[in-house]
């Protein structure tokens, strides 16, 4: 599906909740910037406005501030209240044909004419209730149950999650449309563009790579038992990319020590993009064993830059990676520890590598998903 192939209404005005896009770095706000950037660059007639309670603007986010290419709206003083209903009457005034929450939410008191979208990423506080505190849980579902009834259409990022909303929520399948996310363009460009090599990785190469928060469900201590598990002969650097819980941390830590695989491990606090597409580069595969997730980025952006993905078979991930991985069951060390040994088969490898890329091309470029979004809210429209 190609953009141009697409009839739309001329000069549809479209508004969105921008919170993550600007504040936030990791997976919401990554898909945030992602889909409206990718919008704005396929279908540049139409009128693109963003509204946020408060902006980090840094080189993330700088591209969404040009306003030769989109509306920047923000209230005229702290109102903690603004993003669930103050915004309501700019909005209304402003009758835009889309308004579109891109996480999770949407503002109460939105006039009927307004079409509204919001798109669904997860359900893990619903999943796994026990990792979220009583107040979180709570206000979570109620938000979240509430902005998938009010919507004229939910946009889920996998069929995994459109299968949690049905189960969770009662919703309709047929309100439903699964359109998923793409990342960052830089990850899809064979040449990557510029980019940096961080020092404390300088002279690594061919390393196992894990991306990601470094909390429980994500199944790092299970790799690192996995990775004592391996023949001396596998034994590559293990390069760590995220931050997260401090208990969790420290669990993951102590196991390292225990095992004496300090000279092994590398970690790395959240980085850029420009220096993540580095790092995918020089790596030898991703190892992301996660139990439950809405989609998996790491997933796709390690596959379009054709290195192979061990992951689980649970939840999104077979969606996200389709022939570019090997599944395992994300609590069996032993599982992954197999898997990081078959990957050294460079036929296996290379017909991982290769399949993988191809399934991500076609499903998951820039391209593809922005026109997916495009003719869902064209056809909203004619509707």
């Amino acid at each position: 599906m190609s953009h141009q192939s697409i009839e739309t209404p001329k000069n549809m005005v479209i508004a969105f909740d921008a919170k993550r896009l600007f504040n936030n770095f990791t997976g919401l706000g990554n898909y945030s910037r992602t889909l409206v950037k990718n919008l704005q660059r396929y279908y540049p007639e139409h009128e693109f406005h963003l509204y946020t309670p408060g902006l980090k603007v840094n080189e993330e986010n700088e591209y969404f501030t040009d306003k030769t290419k989109f509306i920047l709206h923000t209230p005229k003083r702290y109102n903690p209240l603004w993003r669930t209903a103050g915004v309501s009457a700019e909005i209304n005034g402003l009758s835009p044909d889309i308004f579109h929450g891109l996480s999770h939410e949407l503002p109460f008191g939105l006039n009927k004419n307004i079409l509204k979208l919001v798109s669904f990423h997860d359900l893990i506080y619903e999943k796994y209730p026990k990792q979220f505190g009583w107040w979180d849980r709570h206000a979570y579902h109620w938000k979240y149950s509430s902005a998938a009834k009010r919507a004229d259409c939910i946009i889920s990022i996998s069929e995994n999650t459109k299968a949690d909303i049905v189960e969770h929520y009662g919703i309709s399948e047929d309100k439903i449309q699964v359109i998923y996310q793409s990342c960052n363009q830089a990850f899809q460009d064979e040449d990557g563009g510029a980019f940096r090599i961080l020092p404390q990785l300088a002279g690594l190469t061919e390393y196992y790579l894990y991306v990601g928060s470094i909390v429980e469900r994500k199944g790092l201590l299970q790799t690192i038992i996995a990775y004592s598990g391996l023949p001396e002969t596998y034994r590559k650097p293990f390069v760590v990319i995220g931050k997260g819980d401090k208990s969790y941390t420290t669990k993951v830590t102590d196991m390292i020590r225990y095992y004496g695989l300090e000279e092994y491990f590398y970690f790395v606090n959240s980085i850029s993009n420009a220096d993540l597409l580095d790092v995918y580069d020089r790596s030898f595969c991703l190892v992301y064993p996660s139990i439950y997730e809405g989609f998996g980025i790491p997933v796709i952006e390690s596959l379009f830059r054709q290195k192979p993905v061990i992951t689980s078979d649970l939840s999104s991930l077979p969606e996200a990676a389709g022939p570019g991985a090997i599944l395992v069951n994300p609590y069996s060390p032993e599982d992954i520890t197999a898997a990081m040994c078959h990957l050294h088969d460079k036929k296996l490898y290379d017909e991982i590598s290769s399949k993988g890329a191809a399934y991500v091309r076609n499903r998951f470029s820039g391209a593809k998903t922005a026109a997916s979004l495009m003719e869902c809210y064209s056809n909203l429209i004619e509707k």
